[in-house]
């Protein structure tokens, strides 16, 4: 049994985190296999979006504590090296050209808070939260957990989420900006999924750049965000993307960007 299944809607690729006795924690081989599908979709030039979801009632409960308990005796160097593996599943998200949408149904706990934050747009049901509660066994926030969350949300509640590590349900967490939108209860996934239609027939290079752009955003200052802007316009504007959107424009059709992918 693959530990990520792969399945396609139309112009969406459906990776689906599948470990659901385990609440979808990051097992043994969980990172190779989820590099693995984030490179194929990004890869395959009939893919325009990537919706990520979990197996069963939950979307991912981070790492598992049972992996966890063995690292004590490891040197910090060896430490250093099973961190990387989630650190590389977080980069290929955040380096991804293509959007990708996470759909979460009851809940994300301690990594698979870091899963869902690094995707582009967040679709979670009305009965589920984010517990980031690594402090109540003695560890502290990974995968670049406390970076996308202080990107939306006050460090008051980014300190009451870390130190105190309750849970923050999903109407709050979309009251603040961190979740783009709400779906009833099993709907996650299909909601997702439509979002992700929004992508169907957009192009590809300036959504690569625009993904870059939004991801520069927060920490360049701001010359070296207006220079990127500036290259990347100076790109755009001899694209056959552009030549495309600005005749279909002013020829008055709808543009076909899926012809350049």
């Amino acid at each position: 049994m693959s530990i990520i299944e792969n399945e396609i809607h139309g112009n969406t690729m459906l990776l689906t985190l599948n470990n659901p006795t385990k609440r979808n924690s990051m097992i043994k081989g969980f990172h190779d296999e989820f590099q693995s599908s984030i490179k194929m979709a990004d890869e395959n030039k009939e893919i325009s979006s990537i919706v990520i979801n979990g197996a069963g009632d939950f979307f991912c409960a981070g790492g598992d504590l049972n992996a966890l308990k063995t690292r004590r005796s490891m040197s910090e160097e060896q430490r250093y090296e099973t961190l990387n593996q989630l650190n590389g599943t977080i980069y290929s998200i955040f380096n991804c050209s293509k959007p990708i949408i996470s759909a979460i149904e009851g809940g994300a706990a301690g990594a698979g808070v870091s899963l869902a934050m690094a995707c582009d747009l967040v679709v979670m049901s009305e009965d589920s939260f984010f517990s980031l509660a690594y402090v109540k066994i003695g560890l502290t926030p990974d995968g670049a957990a406390t970076k996308f969350l202080s990107e939306t949300l006050p460090r008051q509640l980014l300190s009451e989420m870390a130190m105190i590590g309750g849970k923050i349900d999903s109407s709050r967490l979309y009251q603040l900006g961190a979740v783009n939108v709400l779906s009833q209860k099993g709907n996650a996934k299909e909601t997702a999924i439509e979002l992700s239609k929004n992508f169907e027939n957009l192009p590809k290079n300036s959504i690569s750049r625009i993904k870059n752009l939004t991801r520069s955003a927060y920490g360049n200052n701001f010359s070296e965000q207006i220079k990127l802007e500036t290259d990347f316009m100076v790109k755009s504007q001899g694209d056959k993307e552009s030549i495309e959107g600005i005749d279909a424009f002013l020829e008055k059709r709808q543009p076909d960007f899926k012809k350049l992918r």
